[in-house]
Order: C-alpha cells, then structure tokens, then sequence
C-alpha cells in the first residue's frame, strides 16, 4: 500500500512539473477598436489549460493622464510637446486617431518589454493590441518573440455601429484604427468578428495554436 502511494505521489508530481515545463503560449490579438478583443480574450482565458494572463493597450492607454491629451480643435502650447494628439484618420468619417509622442513610445517600448519578460517567465500571455504606428508595429516585432499573431478584422460599418453602442469610446476611433491597424502586418491566423460569435472564433484560435 505504501508503495503504491509513493508511486501515485511520483506520477502525479511528474505531471505537475511536465506542465508547468511546457512552452508559455504569446497570443498577440491586433486589430482596431470596437473589434472584439476582449471579448475574445475572455473566452480564450476559458478554453485555456492553464492561467492565461490578458493584458494590452488599454493598459497604458488607461494609466495615460487625460490632462495630457488634447482633441482635434484644442490647442495647448504648455503641452503640445507631452501631450497625445487627437488627429484625423484615414477611415469613413467620423475618423481619428491618437498621435504618440516620445513619452508614451517609451512607455509602450517598456510595456513590450514586460509582456515579453512574463511569458519567457514560462506564464501563458494574451495581448490585445491595436498597433496604429510604425513605431509601436516595430516594438512588438521585434520584442514579442515566438508569439502566435492573430489579426482581428470586422466591417467598419459593424465597427461604426459597435462603438456608438458601447458609448465608452472616443467616436471615430473605430473607423480611424480600422485605416492603418492591419498595415505592414504579417498573421499566423486572421479571424473575422463581423458576424461569428467571440466563443467560436476563441476555438479558432486555441485550435490554431496548438497545431504550430
């Protein structure tokens, strides 16, 4: 009998140290605001085997002082250097953008940096990026090695229509992040939220990564 639960005891400490000896999972989800990341991130952190950690833009665009954001009819000369700029995008109107400065590409530089360090830690990570810049695509290539990249994609009529609904968002980030989030991108998998429900499109995506 004892030797059988020191058996048992030695399988199941084996197991719990092969799991944990497992490759860490990077899953970048880009795509534009309104898209349905998050949507996305909550049910990928269901299907996931074990904790995956969720973290993104809205992380630094949350801890971003809006003293220091000015919109596209204000003007600051105290802040203009600091300050983000509300400009126009490229989309169907109402279409804007913000304009990074130095201060937060540092910032977002640093970001990359510890979503890097967490998954080379050996912790499963999900960041739900909207890459708008040349500057930031830059950051993530080249910081977020071995990530899975998922490009997020829906009509920009839907986009329009999500973002008036939801009332939390800056209108016409949606059509203006849809222009250029997607440019000069290269994807392992690109999902459509246009009409498929985030708990399939999930599956896609779990499914994905276990296959590479």
């Amino acid at each position: 009998m004892g030797q059988f639960s020191l058996t048992k005891l030695i399988d199941i400490q084996w197991a719990h140290s092969n799991t944990h000896l497992m490759p860490s999972d990077l899953i970048i989800l880009n795509g534009p605001s309104s898209v349905g990341k998050s949507s996305l991130v909550r049910e990928l952190q269901q299907l996931w085997p074990r904790p995956l950690f969720a973290t993104g833009t809205d992380s630094i665009i949350i801890g971003w002082p809006e003293s220091f954001v000015l919109d596209h009819n204000e003007s600051d000369p105290a802040k203009e250097k600091d300050a983000l700029h509300i400009v126009a995008g490229f989309g169907p109107a109402p279409s804007w953008v913000p304009k990074m400065n130095d201060t937060f590409l540092t910032i977002s530089r640093h970001a990359h940096e510890s979503w890097a360090a967490i998954h080379q830690s050996g912790i499963d990570v999900v960041v739900d990026h909207c890459i708008i810049e040349p500057n930031i695509r830059e950051q993530a290539q080249s910081l977020l090695i071995g990530a899975f990249w998922v490009g997020v994609t829906c009509d920009v009529e839907e986009l329009v229509r999500r973002e008036a609904v939801r009332g939390d968002r800056y209108l016409g980030f949606a059509s203006g992040t849809s222009a250029v989030v997607h440019c000069g991108m290269d994807y392992d998998l690109v999902i459509d939220t246009t009409s498929t429900p985030p708990e399939k499109l999930a599956r896609q995506v779990f499914d994905a990564v276990r296959r590479r």
